[in-house]
C-alpha cells in the first residue's frame, strides 16, 4: 500500500514537472476560428489548425468557413499586419444531365457514387456526368447541398462556406469551388464530340465556340470540346450565357441582370399592338 502511494506521488510530481506548457495563443486562435471542425483547412479540426498556426507559423487563410473576419482576428492575435483577405469561394455543380442522362445498365449496388463509379465506370452513358447518389450531400457539415428533383445536387449559396468537402468526395469531379462573386459557370464537363456526347446526354456542351467567339474579355475558351471560364478575366457580362444555344452556361439563378436580359428579349419579340383610327 505504502509503495503504491509512493510511486503514485512520484508520477504526479513528474507529470507536473515534465508537463509541456502550451502557448496561450493556441487557445485564443482556437476561439477565433468558427469551430466547425470541417477539415477544410486540411487538418482534423479547428484546434489542430490553431496549434499549427501558432507553433509552426502555418498559413492563416486556410479557413473558408470563417472567411476574412477570422483571418483578421487571427492576424491580430499573432501581431501580423497587412494580411491579404481570402476570396470567398462557393461550390458549383458542373452537370445538368441528372435524370435526363441515358442509363446504360441497371445498378443495384451500394447507393454511393464512389461504389457506382467502381462498377464498370458507372451506370450512366456519359462518363463526365453526375451519378446522383448523393455522396456530396452526406459530407456537407453545413447542410448546404441537397439532391434536387432532377437527380442533381443543388447548392444553397447562402449556406455554402466553400469548405471543399463535396469537391473532395465527388468521384466524377463535377463539383468545384469558384469565386462567390462570379455569376456564370459551365454546367457540363463533357470532352467528347457533339454527336458522341448526344448519345448519352441531350443537354451537354456541343463545343460550338459561340461563347469563346463572343466573350469581350476573352475569359472563356473551348478546350477538348469543353468550355472553360477564366474567373480572373470574367466580368459577369453574361454574353456567353446569352449566346449559348443549348444552354450549358448558366448564370446564377438569382441573377437579376440575367432575368432583366431575358425579359427584354421577350418584350422585343412580342408584336406591337395595332392602333385603329376612329
Amino acid at each position: 500500500m505504502g509503495i503504491g502511494l509512493f510511486f503514485g506521488l512520484i508520477l504526479s510530481i513528474s507529470k507536473i514537472k515534465l508537463a509541456v506548457k502550451r502557448d496561450p495563443k493556441i487557445e485564443l486562435v482556437t476561439e477565433a476560428l468558427p469551430g466547425a471542425n470541417c477539415g477544410a483547412c486540411g487538418l482534423p479540426g479547428c484546434q489542430a489548425y490553431a496549434t499549427k498556426i501558432v507553433e509552426e507559423q502555418y498559413e492563416i487563410s486556410l479557413c473558408p468557413v470563417g472567411g476574412d473576419d477570422t483571418i483578421q482576428k487571427v492576424a491580430s492575435i499573432l501581431g501580423l499586419e497587412a494580411v491579404e483577405s481570402a476570396i470567398p469561394m462557393t461550390a458549383r455543380v458542373h452537370c445538368q444531365g441528372g435524370d435526363a442522362a441515358v442509363t446504360r445498365f441497371a445498378y443495384n449496388g451500394p447507393r454511393t457514387c464512389s461504389a457506382a463509379t467502381n462498377t464498370m465506370g458507372g451506370f450512366k452513358t456519359c462518363e463526365y456526368g453526375c451519378l446522383g447518389l448523393g455522396d456530396c450531400t452526406r459530407v456537407c457539415p453545413f447542410d448546404a447541398i441537397h439532391m434536387g428533383e432532377k437527380g442533381l445536387p443543388v447548392v444553397i449559396r447562402e449556406k455554402c462556406t466553400g469548405c471543399n468537402n463535396c469537391v473532395d468526395v465527388c468521384p466524377r469531379d463535377i463539383i468545384t469551388l469558384v469565386p462567390e462573386t462570379t455569376d456564370v459557370h459551365v454546367i457540363c464537363l463533357n470532352e467528347e464530340k457533339g454527336p458522341l456526347m448526344k448519345k448519352g446526354c441531350a443537354v451537354g456542351c456541343i463545343a460550338c465556340k459561340l461563347c469563346e467567339k463572343n466573350c469581350p474579355e476573352e475569359a472563356i475558351t473551348v478546350i477538348n470540346f469543353r468550355a472553360i471560364i477564366d474567373y480572373d478575366k470574367c466580368t459577369n457580362c453574361l454574353t456567353c450565357a446569352e449566346v449559348c444555344p443549348v444552354p450549358v452556361i448558366d448564370p446564377v439563378e438569382i441573377s437579376k441582370k440575367y432575368k432583366k436580359m431575358q425579359e427584354k428579349k421577350t418584350e422585343e419579340k412580342q408584336p406591337s399592338a395595332e392602333v385603329t383610327a376612329p
